[in-house]
């Protein structure tokens, strides 16, 4: 609900502004708000329609090409090797997640095929690649802000956007684990929900910050840019 709502919010802002960035930051979140909610319908051995898993599966595969757009055109524009990644990223997603659904894999759950692997860079990448960026063009507006040219809010949004990537490599990673233990005893272990749903739990959480972020946490943000012990010398 958290994506959807970012979403729309990010939609209705694009159709104000006519901006590219948060047009396609919409896509994204809309498409992974309508993937989650797809992947709450029982899995196919109980529904009977395997349609569901595979749409929610290509559903969230087509809003990972906007996301990898989005950080191309912001952080990288005009960049030949950033837009060589976008398109091999983009390549090596849908290939993993049609090849492996053609062997049977349908929720691409099978960590002993190499489409499984395929689809899994191709959704991890693109959040490694932004927390990566993010985290340099902190960097780099923590500077600016030193010397009066930034707002404190632009550095933080980099900041928070960095964390957002990290939970999300994060939550990605334990997904691996997850599966093997899967495969072995045919059983969804409950330590997994715990992990990758706290990591997905917290990125939604520090998305919601960076679009809606919280009268008292704004205030926050100016009292610790306003403290003596920050400034740069």
């Amino acid at each position: 609900m958290v994506y959807l709502a970012v979403g729309m919010h990010l939609f209705a802002l694009s159709q104000r502004t006519r901006g590219r960035a948060e047009y396609l930051l919409a896509l994204n979140y809309l498409c992974l708000g309508v993937s989650y909610i797809l992947y709450q319908i029982p899995s196919p051995a109980e529904s009977g329609f395997p349609w569901v898993p595979i749409t929610a599966r290509v559903i969230y595969s087509v809003g990972i090409v906007p996301l990898l757009l989005f950080t191309r055109d912001v952080f990288r524009n005009g960049s030949r090797w950033a837009n060589a990644l976008v398109w091999s990223t983009t390549l090596v997603l849908f290939s993993g997640v049609l090849f492996s659904t053609l062997d049977g894999d349908i929720e691409g759950l099978i960590v002993s095929s190499v489409w499984f692997w395929c689809d899994w860079i191709g959704y991890t990448a693109p959040y490694i690649w932004i927390s990566t960026e993010a985290l340099i063009a902190y960097s780099a507006a923590r500077k600016r802000q030193a010397l009066g040219f930034c707002k404190p809010e632009v550095p933080n949004r980099y900041l928070l956007w960095a964390l957002f990537g990290i939970l999300a490599t994060l939550a990605s990673i334990a997904l691996v684990p997850l599966y093997i233990e899967l495969a072995a005893t045919q059983m969804w272990p409950r330590w997994g929900d715990y992990t990758s749903g706290g990591f997905e739990t917290a990125g939604t959480v520090v998305l919601w910050c960076v679009f809606f972020p919280p009268a008292f946490y704004r205030r926050w943000i100016n009292r610790t840019a306003a403290a003596p012990s920050n400034a740069v010398h």
